[in-house]
C-alpha cells in the first residue's frame, strides 16, 4: 500500500514547491516591472520552466495574483493583529504608533509584490476583489484601536480620523519600503512623528480611554 501511495504524494510534493516557485518569482517580477509589464512568459522564464508548464497550475495572470492575495492574507493577518491589537492599559499613543507603524512597514518589506498589486489608486476590479476583505480589516482594526484612545468623540470623528491616518500610511509606505535601510528608518521615524502630532492633536489623548 505504501508503494502505490508513494508516488502521488511525491507528485503533489512536486506540484506545491513547483507552485511556490511560480509565485516567489511572480512576486519578484510584479516588485520590478509592475502588474501591467509582467507577463506569463516572463514568470515562467523567471521561474526555470516553460509556459505550457506554468499553465498547468495558473491560467492567467490574474490566477497567479489572486493566489498571491490569499497567500498574503494569512501574512497581512498576522501583521495586523500584531499592529492593532487593541493597546494595554500601559501603552501610550506613541507607542501604540511605533508598534502598529513598525509591524506593517516589516509586512511590506518582507512582501515586495504587495505594494505593487494591491497599493495603488487605479487597481484593476480584479484586484480590487482579493483585497478590499483586508482592507475592511485594516480598517476595522484601526478604528478600533483609536477608539481606545478617544475622549468624548463621536462614531463619525473616529471614522475620519481612521480613514486620515490609513491614507498617510499608505502614502508613505512604498517609498519607506522601496529604500534602503538607514533613509527607510528615517521615513519610517517621520511617518511616525506625522501620525503622532496628528492623532495627539483630534484624540486629545495620551493614554487610552478605559470604560
Amino acid at each position: 500500500m505504501t508503494n502505490r501511495t508513494t508516488p502521488p504524494v511525491r507528485r503533489q510534493e512536486r506540484g506545491r514547491r513547483r507552485i511556490t516557485e511560480i509565485l516567489d518569482n511572480a512576486e519578484t517580477l510584479f516588485a520590478e516591472r509592475g502588474f501591467e509589464a509582467t507577463t506569463t512568459n516572463a514568470i515562467a522564464e523567471r521561474a526555470g520552466i516553460s509556459p505550457g508548464s506554468l499553465y498547468q497550475f495558473f491560467r492567467s495572470k490574474e490566477e497567479i495574483v489572486h493566489s498571491l492575495a490569499e497567500r498574503y492574507v494569512t501574512e497581512l493577518e498576522t501583521a495586523q493583529a500584531a499592529a492593532l491589537a487593541l493597546p494595554p492599559a500601559h501603552e501610550t499613543l506613541p507607542q501604540f504608533i511605533h508598534r502598529a507603524v513598525g509591524n506593517m512597514v516589516a509586512f511590506n518589506i518582507a512582501n515586495p509584490g504587495f505594494q505593487a498589486l494591491f497599493a495603488r489608486t487605479d487597481m484593476k476590479p480584479a484586484l480590487q476583489s482579493a483585497i478590499t476583505p483586508l482592507q475592511r480589516a485594516l480598517e476595522a482594526g484601526t478604528y478600533a484601536a483609536l477608539s481606545m484612545f478617544a475622549r468624548d468623540k463621536s462614531d463619525h470623528d473616529i471614522a475620519v480620523y481612521t480613514q486620515v491616518t490609513l491614507q498617510i500610511t499608505r502614502g508613505l509606505m512604498p517609498v519607506i519600503a522601496a529604500s534602503d535601510p538607514p533613509r527607510r528608518r528615517r521615513l519610517t521615524d517621520e511617518l511616525e512623528t506625522a501620525l503622532v502630532a496628528y492623532l495627539t492633536h483630534t484624540l486629545a489623548a495620551t493614554e487610552p480611554n478605559r470604560p
